[in-house]
């Protein structure tokens, strides 16, 4: 009776977690394109990339593939895949369907492998899927969560019986992790070499045999070091040929300590409006925490109660990554640390809660809060911003209709909204378009960079920079390109202000106006 029930109960939850799964399925197919800060440009940069393999000449004069090991390819194969036979918005699609499958399953995963009398509890992972980082179009480091849970999860159902395609299989996951995220790659490291201590101490208090238990310890770290070693070459590559741009800009320990209270890596669009909504996540879990540790003393006495279980393992990064949030600047490295801190922080500690709780009837009650105020959360964004988004990226995509193949596209942001610094990339998503602003392949740690040997002294006429904006160029070249097209899009009245005055006689005596979109954000014209 109880073996039917508690089956009758696993399928119950399995099919109620498959069917949230398709709800946030679903909802990505309210626009066409589901718009980031960055996202344009990983889109418009897989195409590069697509024709660059493609042998598209006119392209590789001013790009060229980055050969170097970068941490950052993961999210460009994926997308560069599925625009082989896809446009670019369903490529999109395709890959945020990946994503969300990808998060949903491997955590559900994971959980399995930790506690599975807590599976139905792997439903919280649903808001964590929509970061704030997510939404900013940080899709390598969104997907890096995947591997993680998964090689973990894989790493615990085969760790007291490895063998040696086990390892294989575990260092390509390691290894695609590390050309997910180095953060991530990281902390993926340390918390399966935790576990092997742990696994090593618990042999040790069963067997009673420390010679024993250190050397199967001690094999299996091996084991880990060298299934990690491709990455660990990698990185060093990686971090030897990369130069970061520094600084030091940082938040106050306060602001941070209301970061965590307001669970700040779900908060994409408005901190204010958001964060009544996000502080709910934080005061669950944190209930789950206290449940986990009160409901033990109460049923197994104090002495079992401060017994160190397998889920509290990942205390350990958890207190890493809360200190390295306190010492590491935001600017430091790529940028944003404190974001990245912030998330690993309440990833880690979903994962560590989640295998920890206890069973209870509050679980219940958080299963249903949560979701509720997950969807709640994904309707305010979806209704409150991504279809306005949606519909610019749509405007600027359909202006590449009247550009030609191969261009060159000056654009000019005039927009107020501060998602859109690279919405200009849109224009070039599915044609082979050189657009001058690209910071992607300026950094250096993505898959496609500026072909500097073969770079032309690309001009607007007579200059190589206007009204204070300049571009990537070659000034020293003697092969010299015009500008084929200037795009501005935003508030296009801006045009007819007196610090742009440079531009608009430009624009007047030696160009012709291509498209004007029916709501004036979308400026296109073309070089007579």
């Amino acid at each position: 009776m109880l073996t039917k029930l508690s089956f009758s109960q696993a399928t119950g939850s399995k099919y109620f977690f498959y069917s949230i799964l398709f709800l946030n399925l679903s909802l990505i197919c309210f626009t066409k394109f589901y718009p980031s800060m960055d996202g344009p440009a990983h889109l418009y940069n897989s195409n590069i990339l697509s024709h660059l393999i493609g042998g598209n000449k006119d392209i590789a004069e001013f790009y060229s593939i980055n050969i170097m090991p970068i941490p950052n390819w993961t999210s460009h194969i994926i997308l560069s895949l599925f625009h082989a036979f896809l446009p670019a918005w369903l490529a999109e699609k395709m890959l945020l369907f990946l994503y969300i499958i990808g998060m949903a399953l491997s955590f559900r995963f994971l959980i399995k492998e930790l506690n599975p009398g807590n599976i139905s509890l792997s439903l919280l992972i649903f808001p964590f899927i929509y970061s704030f980082l997510f939404h900013l179009g940080f899709y390598n480091f969104s997907i890096s969560f995947i591997l993680f849970f998964f090689t973990l999860g894989f790493w615990l159902r085969h760790q007291s019986s490895f063998k040696t395609s086990h390892y294989f299989i575990l260092s390509l996951l390691i290894t695609f992790t590390y050309f997910s995220n180095v953060l991530t790659f990281s902390f993926l490291g340390l918390t399966v070499g935790l576990f092997i201590l742990y696994f090593t101490y618990n042999n040790y208090i069963k067997d009673n045999d420390i010679s024993l238990a250190l050397k199967s310890g001690g094999n299996k770290l091996l084991g880990l070091f060298l299934a990690s070693l491709p990455g660990l070459i990698f990185l060093a590559i990686f971090l030897t040929k990369v130069t970061f741009f520094p600084s030091d800009n940082s938040y106050g320990a306060k602001e941070l300590i209301k970061w965590i209270n307001d669970a700040r890596p779900l908060i994409v669009f408005d901190y204010a409006g958001e964060e009544i909504i996000t502080e709910q996540f934080f005061h669950i879990l944190l209930v789950l925490l206290i449940l986990s540790f009160f409901l033990k003393n109460k049923a197994n006495e104090v002495k079992q109660a401060i017994s160190f279980k397998k889920a509290d393992v990942f205390s350990i990064p958890i207190l890493l990554a809360f200190v390295l949030l306190f010492i590491i600047p935001n600017g430091s490295g790529a940028g944003m640390m404190s974001d990245r801190f912030s998330l690993m922080i309440y990833i880690l500690g979903l994962v560590w809660i989640v295998s920890r709780a206890v069973q209870s009837k509050f679980n219940v009650i958080a299963i249903v809060f949560v979701l509720v105020l997950h969807f709640g959360l994904l309707f305010k964004h979806l209704n409150g911003t991504i279809k306005n988004l949606d519909k610019d990226a749509q405007t600027i995509h359909y202006a590449a209709n009247f550009v030609s193949n191969n261009s060159i596209v000056l654009p000019i942001n005039l927009s107020d909204n501060w998602m859109e610094p690279h919405f200009s990339n849109y224009l070039g998503v599915d044609k082979p378009i050189i657009i001058l602003e690209n910071y992607e392949a300026n950094v250096g740690w993505f898959p496609t960079r500026w072909n500097t040997d073969k770079l032309p002294n690309i001009m607007l006429g007579e200059k190589n920079s206007v009204c204070g904006i300049t571009w990537y160029s070659n000034s020293e070249a003697k092969n010299i390109r015009q500008i084929n097209n200037v795009l501005l899009y935003g508030d296009t009245r801006k045009l007819d202000d007196q610090n742009w005055e440079e531009l608009k006689t430009i624009l007047t005596n030696d160009f012709k106006l291509r498209y004007r979109s029916e709501d004036n954000y979308v400026l296109l014209f073309e070089k007579l």
